[in-house]
Protein backbone atom coordinates (compact mmCIF):
# COMPACT_ATOMS: atom_id res chain seq x y z
CA UNK A 1 0.00 0.00 0.00
CA UNK A 2 1.19 3.63 -0.60
CA UNK A 3 0.64 6.34 1.54
CA UNK A 4 0.60 9.74 0.27
CA UNK A 5 1.37 12.89 2.88
CA UNK A 6 0.54 15.66 1.74
CA UNK A 7 1.27 19.35 2.99
CA UNK A 8 -0.64 22.49 3.78
CA UNK A 9 -0.90 25.17 1.19
CA UNK A 10 1.46 27.38 3.97
CA UNK A 11 4.10 24.29 4.06
CA UNK A 12 4.33 24.39 0.41
CA UNK A 13 4.55 28.10 -0.17
CA UNK A 14 7.47 27.73 2.46
CA UNK A 15 9.14 24.88 0.94
CA UNK A 16 8.86 26.31 -2.69
CA UNK A 17 10.42 29.59 -1.26
CA UNK A 18 12.92 27.54 0.12
CA UNK A 19 13.88 25.19 -2.49
CA UNK A 20 13.72 28.23 -5.03
CA UNK A 21 16.76 30.44 -2.57
CA UNK A 22 18.54 26.60 -1.74
CA UNK A 23 18.28 23.42 -1.56
CA UNK A 24 15.89 21.01 -0.34
CA UNK A 25 17.42 18.10 1.80
CA UNK A 26 15.51 14.71 3.24
CA UNK A 27 16.22 12.84 5.92
CA UNK A 28 16.53 9.64 6.16
CA UNK A 29 14.40 9.21 8.50
CA UNK A 30 13.18 10.78 11.28
CA UNK A 31 15.03 9.96 13.71
CA UNK A 32 16.88 12.79 15.18
CA UNK A 33 21.23 11.19 13.88
CA UNK A 34 19.50 11.77 10.29
CA UNK A 35 17.85 14.63 10.99
CA UNK A 36 20.98 16.39 12.65
CA UNK A 37 22.93 15.11 9.08
CA UNK A 38 20.64 16.63 6.97
CA UNK A 39 21.36 19.72 9.08
CA UNK A 40 24.43 19.64 9.31
CA UNK A 41 25.10 19.47 5.69
CA UNK A 42 23.11 22.16 4.76
CA UNK A 43 23.58 26.01 4.34
CA UNK A 44 21.82 29.08 5.06
CA UNK A 45 18.53 29.59 2.84
CA UNK A 46 18.38 25.55 2.39
CA UNK A 47 15.10 23.41 3.70
CA UNK A 48 15.87 20.02 5.70
CA UNK A 49 12.57 17.80 5.18
CA UNK A 50 11.38 15.77 8.19
CA UNK A 51 9.75 12.89 6.49
CA UNK A 52 6.65 10.91 7.95
CA UNK A 53 7.00 8.99 10.86
CA UNK A 54 6.77 8.20 14.53
CA UNK A 55 10.61 8.73 16.10
CA UNK A 56 11.78 8.37 19.50
CA UNK A 57 14.46 10.88 19.99
CA UNK A 58 17.56 9.92 22.95
CA UNK A 59 19.47 13.17 21.29
CA UNK A 60 18.20 16.33 19.76
CA UNK A 61 19.51 17.84 16.92
CA UNK A 62 20.97 21.82 17.04
CA UNK A 63 21.05 24.47 14.80
CA UNK A 64 24.21 27.32 14.73
CA UNK A 65 25.93 29.57 12.36
CA UNK A 66 23.05 28.69 9.36
CA UNK A 67 19.41 30.40 8.77
CA UNK A 68 17.57 26.97 7.57
CA UNK A 69 14.03 25.95 7.47
CA UNK A 70 13.16 22.70 8.95
CA UNK A 71 9.89 21.28 7.80
CA UNK A 72 7.91 18.09 9.30
CA UNK A 73 4.99 16.64 7.00
CA UNK A 74 2.25 17.53 9.23
CA UNK A 75 1.86 18.24 12.97
CA UNK A 76 -1.71 17.68 13.33
CA UNK A 77 -3.67 19.96 16.06
CA UNK A 78 -5.85 20.41 18.49
CA UNK A 79 -8.62 22.22 17.16
CA UNK A 80 -11.58 21.88 19.15
CA UNK A 81 -12.63 22.02 22.93
CA UNK A 82 -15.93 20.85 24.71
CA UNK A 83 -17.40 20.69 27.97
CA UNK A 84 -19.81 17.75 27.35
CA UNK A 85 -20.00 14.64 29.57
CA UNK A 86 -18.76 11.58 28.10
CA UNK A 87 -18.36 7.91 29.09
CA UNK A 88 -15.32 6.22 27.05
CA UNK A 89 -15.77 3.08 24.71
CA UNK A 90 -16.21 2.55 21.42
CA UNK A 91 -19.30 2.96 18.66
CA UNK A 92 -20.82 6.46 18.24
CA UNK A 93 -20.12 9.43 20.12
CA UNK A 94 -21.22 13.01 20.00
CA UNK A 95 -19.79 16.30 21.56
CA UNK A 96 -20.73 19.77 21.59
CA UNK A 97 -17.57 21.66 20.06
CA UNK A 98 -15.79 25.12 20.34
CA UNK A 99 -12.74 26.28 18.05
CA UNK A 100 -9.54 26.25 19.68
CA UNK A 101 -8.33 28.64 17.39
CA UNK A 102 -9.35 32.05 18.25
CA UNK A 103 -11.53 33.81 15.65
CA UNK A 104 -11.58 30.91 13.26
CA UNK A 105 -14.57 28.49 13.25
CA UNK A 106 -13.80 25.30 13.35
CA UNK A 107 -14.41 22.35 10.34
CA UNK A 108 -14.69 18.56 10.23
CA UNK A 109 -15.04 16.37 7.15
CA UNK A 110 -16.53 13.06 6.99
CA UNK A 111 -14.01 9.78 7.29
CA UNK A 112 -11.25 12.01 9.09
CA UNK A 113 -9.76 10.77 11.69
CA UNK A 114 -9.69 12.50 15.19
CA UNK A 115 -8.79 11.85 18.57
CA UNK A 116 -10.72 13.22 21.59
CA UNK A 117 -8.59 13.20 25.02
CA UNK A 118 -9.48 14.06 28.24
CA UNK A 119 -8.17 17.72 29.07
CA UNK A 120 -5.26 17.12 31.39
CA UNK A 121 -5.49 13.31 31.42
CA UNK A 122 -4.57 12.57 27.60
CA UNK A 123 -4.01 8.87 28.48
CA UNK A 124 -7.90 8.79 28.65
CA UNK A 125 -9.16 9.41 25.14
CA UNK A 126 -11.11 7.84 22.25
CA UNK A 127 -10.22 7.63 18.30
CA UNK A 128 -12.30 7.32 15.10
CA UNK A 129 -14.04 8.82 12.22
CA UNK A 130 -15.95 11.45 11.91
CA UNK A 131 -19.39 10.57 10.78
CA UNK A 132 -20.96 14.29 10.91
CA UNK A 133 -20.74 17.93 12.04
CA UNK A 134 -23.22 20.45 12.24
CA UNK A 135 -24.34 23.16 14.41
CA UNK A 136 -21.32 23.03 16.86
CA UNK A 137 -21.98 18.97 17.38
CA UNK A 138 -19.52 16.25 16.20
CA UNK A 139 -20.37 12.82 15.41
CA UNK A 140 -17.87 10.32 15.81
CA UNK A 141 -17.47 6.51 15.15
CA UNK A 142 -15.28 5.51 17.98
CA UNK A 143 -12.96 2.78 16.99
CA UNK A 144 -10.22 2.40 19.53
CA UNK A 145 -10.05 4.06 22.78
CA UNK A 146 -8.05 3.88 26.12
CA UNK A 147 -8.44 4.87 30.16
CA UNK A 148 -11.90 5.33 32.09
CA UNK A 149 -13.51 8.15 33.37
CA UNK A 150 -11.97 9.30 36.59
CA UNK A 151 -8.85 6.94 36.40
CA UNK A 152 -5.41 6.94 35.91
CA UNK A 153 -5.16 10.64 37.12
CA UNK A 154 -2.99 12.84 39.65
CA UNK A 155 -3.65 14.64 42.30
CA UNK A 156 -3.51 17.80 40.88
CA UNK A 157 -5.50 16.89 37.32
CA UNK A 158 -8.22 14.90 38.59
CA UNK A 159 -10.78 13.34 35.68
CA UNK A 160 -14.26 14.03 35.38
CA UNK A 161 -14.31 13.29 31.62
CA UNK A 162 -16.22 16.58 31.34
CA UNK A 163 -13.37 18.56 29.73
CA UNK A 164 -11.96 17.06 26.03
CA UNK A 165 -9.65 17.92 23.20
CA UNK A 166 -10.24 17.20 19.75
CA UNK A 167 -7.13 16.81 17.69
CA UNK A 168 -6.28 15.95 14.11
CA UNK A 169 -3.65 13.29 13.06
CA UNK A 170 0.15 14.14 13.04
CA UNK A 171 2.10 12.51 10.30
CA UNK A 172 5.63 13.53 11.60
CA UNK A 173 5.59 12.67 15.07
CA UNK A 174 8.93 13.21 17.66
CA UNK A 175 8.72 10.93 20.98
CA UNK A 176 10.56 13.22 23.66
CA UNK A 177 12.78 10.52 25.36
CA UNK A 178 15.81 13.16 25.33
CA UNK A 179 17.90 14.43 28.00
CA UNK A 180 18.37 17.85 25.98
CA UNK A 181 16.56 19.68 24.49
CA UNK A 182 15.12 18.40 20.78
CA UNK A 183 15.65 21.14 18.60
CA UNK A 184 18.06 23.57 19.88
CA UNK A 185 18.50 27.18 17.69
CA UNK A 186 20.38 29.54 18.09
CA UNK A 187 19.87 32.91 15.68
CA UNK A 188 21.50 33.19 12.78
CA UNK A 189 22.22 37.04 11.24
CA UNK A 190 22.04 35.87 7.79
CA UNK A 191 17.91 35.08 7.90
CA UNK A 192 15.30 33.50 10.01
CA UNK A 193 15.62 30.08 11.49
CA UNK A 194 11.96 28.20 10.88
CA UNK A 195 10.42 24.91 12.16
CA UNK A 196 6.97 23.80 11.57
CA UNK A 197 5.01 20.58 10.41
CA UNK A 198 5.71 18.46 13.49
CA UNK A 199 4.34 17.18 16.69
CA UNK A 200 6.59 16.86 19.48
CA UNK A 201 5.22 13.83 22.16
CA UNK A 202 5.79 13.60 25.38
CA UNK A 203 8.19 10.55 26.67
CA UNK A 204 10.33 9.99 29.20
CA UNK A 205 13.06 13.06 28.37
CA UNK A 206 13.70 15.71 30.67
CA UNK A 207 15.08 17.91 27.81
CA UNK A 208 13.11 20.63 26.50
CA UNK A 209 11.22 21.19 23.20
CA UNK A 210 12.77 23.66 21.44
CA UNK A 211 15.25 26.33 22.73
CA UNK A 212 15.76 29.80 21.37
CA UNK A 213 19.06 31.09 21.91
CA UNK A 214 20.49 34.24 21.08
CA UNK A 215 23.17 35.07 18.89
CA UNK A 216 22.98 38.45 17.97
CA UNK A 217 20.87 37.32 14.56
CA UNK A 218 16.95 37.17 13.38
CA UNK A 219 14.29 36.27 15.07
CA UNK A 220 13.89 32.27 14.90
CA UNK A 221 9.80 31.12 13.49
CA UNK A 222 7.86 28.12 14.94
CA UNK A 223 4.53 27.36 13.68
CA UNK A 224 1.88 24.98 12.35
CA UNK A 225 3.35 22.75 15.43
CA UNK A 226 1.66 20.56 18.83
CA UNK A 227 4.12 19.82 21.77
CA UNK A 228 2.72 17.99 24.70
CA UNK A 229 4.55 18.93 27.92
CA UNK A 230 6.91 16.53 29.17
CA UNK A 231 9.73 16.72 31.91
CA UNK A 232 10.75 20.64 30.89
CA UNK A 233 10.08 23.46 28.62
CA UNK A 234 7.79 23.13 25.80
CA UNK A 235 9.79 25.60 24.87
CA UNK A 236 12.26 27.87 26.09
CA UNK A 237 13.34 31.04 24.94
CA UNK A 238 17.02 33.09 25.57
CA UNK A 239 15.93 35.91 23.58
CA UNK A 240 13.83 38.99 23.32
CA UNK A 241 12.55 38.40 19.78
CA UNK A 242 11.13 35.10 17.56
CA UNK A 243 7.46 34.37 16.19
CA UNK A 244 5.25 31.41 17.38
CA UNK A 245 2.31 30.88 15.78
CA UNK A 246 -0.13 27.87 14.85
CA UNK A 247 0.75 25.61 17.81
CA UNK A 248 -1.10 24.00 20.30
CA UNK A 249 0.84 23.06 23.74
CA UNK A 250 -1.04 20.53 26.70
CA UNK A 251 0.01 19.17 29.82
CA UNK A 252 -0.90 15.83 31.46
CA UNK A 253 -0.95 16.61 34.27
CA UNK A 254 -2.23 19.30 34.61
CA UNK A 255 0.60 21.22 35.02
CA UNK A 256 1.50 22.95 38.28
CA UNK A 257 5.81 23.33 37.58
CA UNK A 258 6.65 22.67 33.50
CA UNK A 259 5.65 25.66 31.08
CA UNK A 260 4.71 25.89 27.78
CA UNK A 261 7.04 29.00 27.11
CA UNK A 262 9.70 29.97 29.82
CA UNK A 263 11.25 33.13 28.77
CA UNK A 264 14.56 33.63 30.12
CA UNK A 265 16.46 35.67 27.60
CA UNK A 266 18.59 37.71 30.63
CA UNK A 267 18.50 40.55 29.01
CA UNK A 268 19.90 43.07 31.73
CA UNK A 269 19.77 46.26 28.76
CA UNK A 270 16.03 45.58 28.74
CA UNK A 271 15.45 47.85 31.73
CA UNK A 272 17.85 50.56 30.39
CA UNK A 273 15.51 51.41 27.76
CA UNK A 274 12.11 52.56 26.54
CA UNK A 275 9.57 49.74 26.05
CA UNK A 276 8.84 48.78 22.81
CA UNK A 277 5.18 47.87 23.19
CA UNK A 278 2.88 48.06 20.10
CA UNK A 279 3.86 49.66 17.57
CA UNK A 280 7.08 51.36 19.11
CA UNK A 281 8.49 48.08 18.10
CA UNK A 282 9.55 48.99 14.60
CA UNK A 283 11.00 46.28 13.51
CA UNK A 284 8.68 43.52 14.89
CA UNK A 285 11.67 42.37 16.29
CA UNK A 286 11.92 43.95 19.70
CA UNK A 287 9.74 41.25 21.00
CA UNK A 288 8.94 37.91 21.55
CA UNK A 289 4.91 37.28 19.74
CA UNK A 290 2.84 34.21 20.39
CA UNK A 291 0.00 34.10 18.27
CA UNK A 292 -2.86 32.34 17.06
CA UNK A 293 -1.97 29.35 19.63
CA UNK A 294 -3.82 27.26 22.12
CA UNK A 295 -2.93 26.51 25.63
CA UNK A 296 -4.34 23.39 27.61
CA UNK A 297 -3.96 22.67 31.61
CA UNK A 298 -1.60 25.08 33.15
CA UNK A 299 -1.30 26.74 36.43
CA UNK A 300 1.26 28.96 34.27
CA UNK A 301 1.17 28.53 30.37
CA UNK A 302 4.63 31.05 30.55
CA UNK A 303 6.98 32.24 33.06
CA UNK A 304 7.89 35.97 31.90
CA UNK A 305 11.66 36.36 33.34
CA UNK A 306 14.90 38.18 32.95
CA UNK A 307 14.10 41.03 31.42
CA UNK A 308 12.13 39.71 28.99
CA UNK A 309 9.67 41.62 26.63
CA UNK A 310 6.92 39.66 25.45
CA UNK A 311 2.91 39.92 23.47
CA UNK A 312 0.59 37.30 23.34
CA UNK A 313 -2.70 37.97 21.41
CA UNK A 314 -5.46 35.87 19.58
CA UNK A 315 -4.36 32.75 21.34
CA UNK A 316 -7.00 30.32 23.49
CA UNK A 317 -6.36 29.31 27.68
CA UNK A 318 -8.30 26.67 28.31
CA UNK A 319 -7.80 26.32 31.87
CA UNK A 320 -4.53 27.76 31.74
CA UNK A 321 -3.20 30.88 32.96
CA UNK A 322 -0.15 32.88 33.11
CA UNK A 323 2.93 33.79 35.08
CA UNK A 324 6.04 36.63 36.01
CA UNK A 325 8.87 36.93 37.75
CA UNK A 326 10.37 40.10 39.10
CA UNK A 327 13.45 40.90 41.76
CA UNK A 328 13.01 37.88 43.72
CA UNK A 329 14.45 34.62 42.47
CA UNK A 330 14.24 35.96 39.22
CA UNK A 331 16.97 38.73 39.71
CA UNK A 332 16.57 40.78 36.75
CA UNK A 333 12.65 40.37 36.40
CA UNK A 334 10.31 40.65 34.03
CA UNK A 335 10.20 43.82 31.59
CA UNK A 336 6.66 43.88 30.62
CA UNK A 337 4.45 41.77 28.58
CA UNK A 338 1.32 42.69 26.38
CA UNK A 339 -1.66 40.29 26.54
CA UNK A 340 -5.06 41.16 24.22
CA UNK A 341 -7.76 39.59 21.89
CA UNK A 342 -7.14 36.74 23.89
CA UNK A 343 -9.82 33.76 25.14
CA UNK A 344 -10.06 32.71 28.33
CA UNK A 345 -11.77 29.04 28.90
CA UNK A 346 -12.27 27.88 32.64
CA UNK A 347 -14.14 24.90 33.99
CA UNK A 348 -15.68 25.10 37.39
CA UNK A 349 -17.55 22.05 39.19
CA UNK A 350 -18.76 21.28 43.10
CA UNK A 351 -17.31 17.92 43.07
CA UNK A 352 -13.55 18.19 43.71
CA UNK A 353 -12.82 18.00 40.16
CA UNK A 354 -12.23 21.39 39.31
CA UNK A 355 -8.35 22.49 38.37
CA UNK A 356 -6.47 24.62 40.86
CA UNK A 357 -6.88 27.65 38.50
CA UNK A 358 -5.31 30.43 41.00
CA UNK A 359 -5.64 33.08 39.09
CA UNK A 360 -5.39 34.17 34.82
CA UNK A 361 -2.04 36.48 35.84
CA UNK A 362 0.81 35.99 38.86
CA UNK A 363 2.59 39.09 38.22
CA UNK A 364 5.96 39.94 40.53
CA UNK A 365 7.42 42.89 38.74
CA UNK A 366 7.64 44.99 35.87
CA UNK A 367 4.38 46.46 33.85
CA UNK A 368 2.11 45.09 31.56
CA UNK A 369 -1.07 45.98 29.62
CA UNK A 370 -3.94 43.27 29.74
CA UNK A 371 -7.25 44.72 26.74
CA UNK A 372 -9.92 43.22 25.31
CA UNK A 373 -9.77 39.74 25.97
CA UNK A 374 -12.42 37.04 27.19
CA UNK A 375 -11.84 36.08 30.67
CA UNK A 376 -14.62 34.43 32.44
CA UNK A 377 -14.03 34.75 36.61
CA UNK A 378 -12.56 32.29 38.27
CA UNK A 379 -15.43 31.12 40.69
CA UNK A 380 -16.25 27.18 41.28
CA UNK A 381 -17.65 25.51 44.38
CA UNK A 382 -14.19 24.18 44.48
CA UNK A 383 -12.24 26.78 44.50
CA UNK A 384 -14.39 30.11 44.76
CA UNK A 385 -13.76 33.80 44.21
CA UNK A 386 -10.22 33.35 42.90
CA UNK A 387 -8.33 36.82 41.47
CA UNK A 388 -8.34 37.18 37.75
CA UNK A 389 -5.12 39.23 38.65
CA UNK A 390 -2.53 38.64 41.21
CA UNK A 391 0.24 41.22 41.84
CA UNK A 392 2.55 41.00 44.60
CA UNK A 393 5.85 42.19 45.75
CA UNK A 394 7.99 39.20 47.29
CA UNK A 395 11.64 40.92 47.90
CA UNK A 396 8.87 42.55 51.25
CA UNK A 397 8.37 39.23 52.55
CA UNK A 398 11.11 36.38 51.36
CA UNK A 399 14.62 36.33 51.78
CA UNK A 400 15.61 35.66 48.61
CA UNK A 401 17.27 37.11 45.70
CA UNK A 402 19.21 40.44 45.40
CA UNK A 403 16.79 42.53 47.37
CA UNK A 404 15.99 40.23 50.33
CA UNK A 405 13.40 41.52 53.41
CA UNK A 406 13.65 45.18 51.61
CA UNK A 407 10.21 45.32 53.73
CA UNK A 408 11.49 44.10 57.17
CA UNK A 409 10.89 46.50 60.06
CA UNK A 410 8.94 49.31 58.08
CA UNK A 411 5.20 49.16 57.50
CA UNK A 412 2.76 51.58 55.25
CA UNK A 413 5.31 51.52 52.20
CA UNK A 414 7.91 53.08 54.11
CA UNK A 415 10.19 51.98 51.49
CA UNK A 416 8.71 52.56 48.33
CA UNK A 417 9.20 51.77 45.31
CA UNK A 418 10.85 48.01 45.58
CA UNK A 419 12.90 47.59 42.71
CA UNK A 420 11.23 46.80 39.12
CA UNK A 421 8.10 46.02 41.26
CA UNK A 422 4.68 46.04 39.42
CA UNK A 423 4.08 49.58 37.59
CA UNK A 424 7.75 50.29 37.23
CA UNK A 425 9.52 50.55 34.08
CA UNK A 426 11.84 53.23 32.14
CA UNK A 427 10.24 56.15 30.99
CA UNK A 428 12.78 58.68 32.23
CA UNK A 429 15.39 57.03 33.45
CA UNK A 430 15.72 59.19 36.73
CA UNK A 431 13.88 56.64 38.84
CA UNK A 432 15.52 56.23 42.17
CA UNK A 433 14.22 53.29 44.69
CA UNK A 434 12.76 53.90 48.37
CA UNK A 435 15.98 53.63 49.76
CA UNK A 436 17.23 56.34 47.16
CA UNK A 437 19.50 54.00 44.96
CA UNK A 438 19.64 54.36 41.36
CA UNK A 439 20.94 50.53 41.02
CA UNK A 440 20.92 47.82 42.79
CA UNK A 441 23.79 44.99 42.43
CA UNK A 442 23.98 41.47 40.86
CA UNK A 443 27.48 41.35 41.46
CA UNK A 444 27.93 38.34 43.78
CA UNK A 445 25.39 36.56 41.02
CA UNK A 446 28.14 36.95 38.46
CA UNK A 447 26.35 40.24 36.77
CA UNK A 448 28.92 42.52 36.28
CA UNK A 449 26.44 45.54 35.63
CA UNK A 450 24.85 47.74 38.23
CA UNK A 451 20.71 47.54 37.74
CA UNK A 452 18.85 50.66 37.32
CA UNK A 453 15.96 50.71 40.41
CA UNK A 454 13.01 51.64 37.40
CA UNK A 455 10.67 54.63 37.91
CA UNK A 456 7.25 54.73 37.60
CA UNK A 457 5.51 53.34 33.92
CA UNK A 458 2.07 51.61 35.31
CA UNK A 459 0.49 48.95 34.04
CA UNK A 460 -3.07 48.97 32.15
CA UNK A 461 -6.09 46.76 32.19
CA UNK A 462 -9.05 47.93 30.03
CA UNK A 463 -11.60 46.43 27.18
CA UNK A 464 -11.72 43.05 28.75
CA UNK A 465 -15.29 41.11 28.75
CA UNK A 466 -15.33 42.16 32.73
CA UNK A 467 -14.38 45.50 33.53
CA UNK A 468 -12.75 45.93 36.05
CA UNK A 469 -10.96 42.73 35.82
CA UNK A 470 -10.43 41.21 39.83
CA UNK A 471 -7.17 42.41 40.93
CA UNK A 472 -5.94 42.14 43.86
CA UNK A 473 -2.73 42.36 45.73
CA UNK A 474 -0.99 39.14 47.92
CA UNK A 475 1.90 38.82 49.87
CA UNK A 476 4.64 36.17 49.82
CA UNK A 477 4.04 35.69 53.49
CA UNK A 478 6.18 34.57 57.07
CA UNK A 479 5.69 31.01 57.10
CA UNK A 480 7.93 30.15 54.22
CA UNK A 481 11.23 28.45 54.63
CA UNK A 482 12.96 31.31 53.16
CA UNK A 483 10.30 33.67 54.94
CA UNK A 484 11.98 37.06 56.59
CA UNK A 485 11.29 37.30 60.57
CA UNK A 486 10.02 39.93 62.41
CA UNK A 487 7.47 42.57 61.23
CA UNK A 488 7.50 43.11 57.50
CA UNK A 489 5.86 45.64 55.32
CA UNK A 490 3.00 44.20 52.77
CA UNK A 491 2.69 44.20 49.18
CA UNK A 492 -1.02 46.24 49.47
CA UNK A 493 1.53 49.41 50.60
CA UNK A 494 3.42 48.99 47.44
CA UNK A 495 1.15 47.95 44.62
CA UNK A 496 -1.52 50.69 44.70
CA UNK A 497 -4.71 51.17 42.14
CA UNK A 498 -4.47 54.44 40.00
CA UNK A 499 -0.47 54.84 40.93
CA UNK A 500 1.14 51.44 39.92
CA UNK A 501 -2.25 50.25 37.79
CA UNK A 502 -5.20 50.97 36.01
CA UNK A 503 -8.11 48.80 36.21
CA UNK A 504 -11.34 49.53 34.11
CA UNK A 505 -11.74 51.62 31.22
CA UNK A 506 -8.71 53.67 30.67
CA UNK A 507 -6.49 52.57 27.99
CA UNK A 508 -3.00 53.11 28.03
CA UNK A 509 -1.77 56.31 26.78
CA UNK A 510 -0.54 57.05 23.38
CA UNK A 511 -0.58 53.34 22.79
CA UNK A 512 -1.27 51.23 19.33
CA UNK A 513 -0.98 47.16 19.11
CA UNK A 514 1.78 45.75 16.51
CA UNK A 515 0.93 45.19 13.18
CA UNK A 516 -1.24 41.64 13.32
CA UNK A 517 -0.69 39.11 12.16
CA UNK A 518 3.17 39.24 12.47
CA UNK A 519 4.71 40.16 9.29
CA UNK A 520 7.92 37.26 9.75
CA UNK A 521 4.68 35.15 9.37
CA UNK A 522 5.64 35.41 5.49
CA UNK A 523 3.67 32.22 3.71
CA UNK A 524 3.22 30.57 6.82
CA UNK A 525 -0.82 30.37 7.58
CA UNK A 526 -2.28 33.97 9.06
CA UNK A 527 -5.37 32.94 10.19
CA UNK A 528 -8.37 35.47 9.28
CA UNK A 529 -6.19 38.14 9.22
CA UNK A 530 -5.68 41.59 11.02
CA UNK A 531 -9.40 42.49 11.79
CA UNK A 532 -9.87 39.13 13.79
CA UNK A 533 -11.90 39.44 16.96
CA UNK A 534 -12.63 36.87 19.68
CA UNK A 535 -16.04 35.32 19.76
CA UNK A 536 -18.41 36.57 21.86
CA UNK A 537 -19.44 33.36 23.93
CA UNK A 538 -17.12 32.91 27.51
CA UNK A 539 -17.37 29.20 27.21
CA UNK A 540 -17.58 28.40 30.85
CA UNK A 541 -18.99 25.85 32.56
CA UNK A 542 -19.91 26.12 36.58
CA UNK A 543 -21.48 23.28 38.46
Amino acid sequence: MITKHFLTPCALLLLFASAANGTTRTAATCNSADVQNAISASASGDTVIIPAGTCTWTTGVSVAGKAITIQGSGSGRIVAYSASTLSIGTGARTINVSSAQVGSSVSFTNGQTVRISETGNRQNFMAGTVTGFSGGVLSVNVSSMGGSCGGSSAGNSPSNCSRWLVSTSSTTVLVNNSGTAMFDITEDSTGHTQLSGFKIQAGSGKGNGVNFKAGGGKAILLHDCWIEQGNGDSVWVGTNRGVVWNCSFDATPYSMAPLAIHLQPYDEAAWNKPSFMGMNDTTGQNNFYVENSDFHAYLNSTDNDEGARSVWRYNLFNNAGFGTHGVDTGLIGQRYFEYYNNVGVFNGYANGTTFNMTWWFFVRGGTFIIHDNILPALNSTDYPGKLDVNMTEMALQRNAGPIPCWGSGTSGGARYHAPRQVGMGYVTGAGKSGLGLATYSLASFGYPNPEYVGDSEPAYMWGNSRQPLNAGVSDYGTTQSDSCGGNTDSSVNYIVANRDYFNGSTPKPGYTPYTYPHPLRQGGSTGTGANVTPPSSLSTTVQ
